[in-house]
């Protein structure tokens, strides 16, 4: 039998204090919107709350959180797009830190917008976030060699469209 209601809800308090902020963020990241990443954040914790045993090994539960909250934010800005509605930034925030001008994200925005949703997590996880392989093999649900084929292919497709695109 699982353990006492008021363990697993200080088990799951602790998680939400712990890593709250960082899934935040990263739907933030994601959505663009600070009100939709504060409802993509409690669902992801409301997820876990279904699925507690997740939280049996703390490792597999960062893993398990960071790929819910992706793939929960990578389906709202797929809705969005599906219904005709546009998403500032279509989910890729590329380089905040930097405050690149508007035409290089712009430029990079186009890049990412020619591959898959799955690719574009790995190259924004990687390139981004600073994710390595594992992590994102982690995040994502798939396998670390998965990650690095998608990236080495991310890679070289981008540099040719850079290329292409430069005067």
């Amino acid at each position: 039998m699982g353990e006492a209601p008021s363990v697993e809800r200080e088990r799951i308090a602790s998680l939400y204090r712990d890593l709250g902020p960082v899934v935040y963020r990263r739907c933030v990241r994601l959505l663009k919107d600070r009100d939709a990443a504060r409802d993509a954040t409690q669902e992801v914790f409301v997820k876990l709350v279904r699925d507690v045993e997740r939280l049996e090994n703390r490792e597999a539960a960062v893993a398990w959180i960071y790929r819910v909250a992706t793939n929960h934010c990578l389906n709202v800005v797929r809705q969005a797009r599906r219904r005709g509605v546009h998403v500032a930034g279509d989910a890729l925030d590329v380089l905040p830190d930097a405050e690149p001008s508007f035409p290089d994200r712009q430029l990079a925005r186009d890049v990412l917008s020619r591959f898959d949703v799955k690719t574009q997590a790995i190259a924004v996880g990687a390139l981004i976030d600073g994710m390595n392989h594992d992590e994102l093999a982690g995040a994502l649900g798939i396998s670390r060699r998965t990650v690095q084929r998608k990236l080495t292919r991310f890679l070289e497709r981008a540099r040719a469209l850079l290329r292409r695109s430069e005067p």
